[in-house]
């Protein structure tokens, strides 16, 4: 991994002010959606108006009867506005084309400086977006922007025109954006609920050596961000019309957020850039860095620094050594469906989240514990 790309803003940090202030449109793209996929499956939900109607309703309840307890779509919620989101993204499983329906089907809106950086930015989300589908089987069903430039100025005007556009929200975000960017010799990225930026700290024109320089962080860093992304639209948080407290409970713990986006981009360097990623007794040297233990990097922006994500990449490292990457979707998939922190973690990893956080501090103490706790629970698990 690229160590000088750490993201500096807590993902998600700006939207949970965002969305609490931001109405339900009557008319819902991911109702429509849904209604559109029922149609192409045979089913009668009426116009595509975006309008849960009873028609509409008494269609769902045909497709899920007839597909009762299939994969992931044994697991969604009901059908509502809110959920509509999840069954959106799932139901293309059940035929080929019907992906062609999700918001996310039109082109990525890009906001950027320069040409080249259009460019850059473009060919970052791709590349993100076929590795997400081909490792994971997840792509986003909701649309999204992203603001990318290398002057604060321009990343500001771009999150507002976006903001003014995408969201009914009405917040403004320069201050914050000012604080991520306006530092020397780094990069830094947010994801919102609906769009995210990227900057960087040169306001020169980016040419063709910038664009081929910027291929391997500007991959990592869309990696990083896209998963929070993904977290926010599987965990119901994109959906979420409440409080700044709903989303936080939508999102997860602060530590596992961050360590399953570090996880997920250290994997795209290694598959998508040939990158080396770090193993389980590097992580756990560079986790030394952070004087917090995992229990108090659970709170919203309680992972700031460097050794903090390390700490974090290093604990989700364990529990995809246990159960696999896909596992970390399923927590997520969980918290969409209803469950508590505790509920979704220990249903996805077979234990109590609190005793696994208090494992991972005594294994930093010890090289090598880790490794045995691994096989341990491995065992446990077969």
């Amino acid at each position: 991994m690229i160590r000088n790309i750490r993201p500096l803003a807590q993902a998600l940090g700006l939207a949970f002010g965002l969305s609490a202030l931001a109405a339900p449109a009557s008319a819902d793209p991911f109702v429509a959606c849904v209604q559109k996929q029922l149609a192409d499956l045979g089913y009668d939900p009426g116009q595509p108006d975006g309008r849960l109607t009873p028609r509409t309703k008494a269609a769902w309840q045909g497709v899920k009867q007839a597909q009762a307890g299939a994969g992931v779509l044994g697991a969604l919620p009901p059908l509502s506005q809110k959920t509509a989101i999840h069954w959106c993204r799932e139901l293309p499983a059940l035929k080929s084309g019907l992906e062609q329906h999700m918001p996310s089907a039109a082109p990525v809106r890009i906001l950027a400086d320069t040409p080249n950086v259009e460019k850059g930015i473009r060919q970052a989300y791709d590349k993100v977006l076929r590795f997400m589908d081909r490792e994971y089987g997840i792509v986003l069903a909701g649309h999204i922007g992203i603001g990318a430039a290398g002057n604060t100025k321009d990343v500001q005007a771009y999150v507002r025109r976006l903001l003014r556009d995408m969201s009914s929200a009405r917040f403004n975000p320069d201050a914050a954006i000012a604080a991520h960017c306006n530092r020397p010799f780094g990069v830094a990225g947010a994801a919102y609920l609906k769009f995210m930026y990227i900057c960087w700290d040169n306001p020169h024109q980016a040419d063709g050596a910038w664009l081929k320089r910027s291929r391997k962080w500007l991959g990592m860093m869309m990696a990083h961000e896209y998963m929070h992304l993904v977290q926010a639209e599987l965990g119901g948080a994109r959906a979420e019309g409440f409080n700044g407290g709903s989303l936080r409970a939508r999102m997860g713990p602060a530590w596992l957020v961050e360590g399953s986006a570090e996880v997920v981009a250290a994997r795209f360097g290694k598959r998508a850039l040939r990158l080396r990623a770090p193993g389980l007794a590097e992580l756990r040297e560079m986790s030394l860095k952070s004087k917090k233990s995992l229990q108090g990097m659970r709170a919203h922006k309680t992972v700031r620094t460097s050794g903090d994500y390390d700490f974090a990449h290093y604990a989700v490292h364990i529990l995809t050594r246990i159960s696999g990457e896909e596992a970390l979707f399923s927590f997520w998939r969980r918290l969409g469906a209803g469950q508590n922190w505790d509920q979704a973690f220990e249903g996805t990893f077979g234990i109590r989240m609190a005793e696994f956080e208090a494992q991972v501090m005594e294994m930093r103490k010890r090289p090598g514990s880790a490794r045995a706790y691994i096989s341990k629970m491995r065992r446990k698990q077969s």
